[in-house]
């Protein structure tokens, strides 16, 4: 009885990116990424409540108190430990960054991406 061998081995194997290609493929999705991060509305003026984003590996008690400490009053925890959301400025002007934060965003139209599950905004 003649043995059968399998398809052409090369057939199986699935293709692969050369390590340039997957450099570029890399690139592409970094500069989508930043360019998607820039397209937020940052906290230009100090007239609406902020969401401040902190790195991932921030506990949250610490995120909220280096934002106390930079003079932000808080008003909740995000959906996440690390994002503050913290009211509008006394003054109007833009708010500074606390210690370690990333950067800081406008709540307007993002407010169910980084609230607290269950918390919403009082409405008048």
């Amino acid at each position: 009885m003649p043995s059968t061998s399998p398809a052409e081995p090369d057939a199986a194997r699935a293709e692969r990116l050369s390590p340039g290609a997957g450099l570029l493929v890399g690139l592409v999705c970094l500069l989508v990424s930043f360019g998607a991060l820039a397209g937020l509305p940052g906290a230009t003026d100090g007239t609406k409540p902020v969401a401040i984003v902190f790195p991932p590996w921030t506990d949250g008690a610490e995120a909220v108190a280096l934002s106390f400490a930079a003079g932000h009053r808080v008003l909740r925890s995000g959906r996440l430990g690390a994002i503050v959301v913290v009211a509008p400025t006394l003054n109007g002007q833009a708010p500074s960054l606390p210690k370690g934060a990333w950067f800081s965003l406008v709540l307007a139209g993002l407010a169910g991406c980084l609230d607290s599950p269950g918390r919403t905004e009082a409405s008048s």
